[in-house]
Formats: C-alpha cells, structure tokens, sequence
C-alpha cells in the first residue's frame, strides 16, 4: 500500500518502503540465479516466511520479541490481529509468496521486472502520495499524484532490468507493466498489493512479449 490515508507516521512509512528496497534482491536473485535455483531459493524463502509469520501470531515468545520489541512501531494496524485470532499475514509475507509464484510462473526477466518495479514504484507512490498527493481516484483511498510517481518509477526500474542481459524485455513491455501496475496498485481490491500486482503486472508484460 502507498498513499493511503496515514496510519503510520511518515517516518515508519518511509522505514517500510526502505524495507521494499532492500527486498530488490529477491528480483536480483532470479536474474543472476539459474532459474531451478531461484524457484528452491524464493520458496524457501516464503515457507520460512509465512512458518514466522505464524509463529508470531500463535508463540508468545515470538510475537513479543517480533511485534513489542522489533517491528511492531512500523506495522499497520491490520497487520496486528488479535492474539490467537484469525491469521493476517504482514505485507512482507506477500512479498516473499509473490516472488516465489514469479520465479515459478514467468520467464526470469518478466518475473524479476513486476518485482522490482512494485518494490520501487510503491515506495515512490508512497512518499509523493503521502507528501504531494491532493486528488483522489474515485472510490479509492490511493492519489493521482502517487499513482503518477509510481507509473514513472516502474519504467524507469523496469528499463533497468530490461538492460540486463538475457533479460528479453522490450521498452514497451516495460510502459505496459509500469501503467498497469499504477493503476493495480490504485484499485481498492482486498488482495495485498505485494502479491497481487506483481502477478497481474507480470502477466500483462509476459502477454506484450
């Protein structure tokens, strides 16, 4: 999620989004990975993603060290159910589940492309809507104006992956995956957008190939 309306202060906001860059090695690993690797790497990734995840929902002990003690001042509200209560998983759990669906679904540079292109657009989306953002799309939370430096972002990360070599991707792919993205990122569906955009984005530029 980008320029919602705030539930964070914009610093925690801002802490998250770096959290989204840092996670670029997740589309890295599937360029400069051999792609049987990859998928055994980003699967295990996310099995030992959603295990924690859980783990911090269900074992006391691990929910005060990951939620009281570490992450819990730059989670949303959602992210923190109840004690025991119906599973939630956090937006980082997404993006590992959808890393792991990329490298299975779709070719290397397709895959490594709708990821890295929501992991910096979405962080981009985030600090122009929070700061910048004034005008709103219909019945959605989500700014023109974020939308806007997310659509910019994504190609300008997605021309960077089509420059690596073997990557297979065209500038045209690149503008499809970018305005899709923006615009799936700004639809109010009730799907995380770490998993939902990098696939339906993905799919659009693998279709464009």
């Amino acid at each position: 999620m980008s320029d919602s309306p705030p539930v964070l202060p914009y610093s925690a906001e801002l802490q998250r989004k770096a959290i989204h860059l840092g996670a670029l090695a997740l589309p890295a690993g599937l360029l400069v990975l051999p792609t049987p690797l990859a998928r055994i790497v980003l699967t295990s990734l996310a099995v030992m993603a959603v295990a924690l995840d859980i783990a911090r929902q269900r074992i006391p002990a691990v929910h005060e060290v990951l939620v009281e003690r570490a992450f819990g001042w730059m989670m949303r509200p959602e992210e923190i159910p109840a004690f025991g209560g119906p599973l939630v998983f956090n937006g980082g759990v997404w993006m590992f589940l959808s890393a792991a669906a990329c490298a299975w679904v779709f070719p290397p540079g397709v895959g490594a492309a709708a990821l890295a292109m929501l992991m910096v657009g979405d962080g981009a989306a985030a600090v122009v809507g929070r700061k910048l953002g004034r005008t709103k799309w219909p019945r959605s939370p989500k700014s023109v104006e974020g939308s806007a430096a997310y659509a910019v972002a994504a190609l300008g990360t997605g021309l960077a992956v089509a420059a690596w070599p073997g990557a297979g991707l065209t500038p045209l792919v690149c503008v499809i995956g970018a305005v899709t993205g923006a615009v799936l990122e700004a639809l109010p569906i009730p799907i995380n957008d770490n998993f939902r955009v990098p696939l339906l984005s993905g799919l659009a530029m693998w279709a464009a190939l």
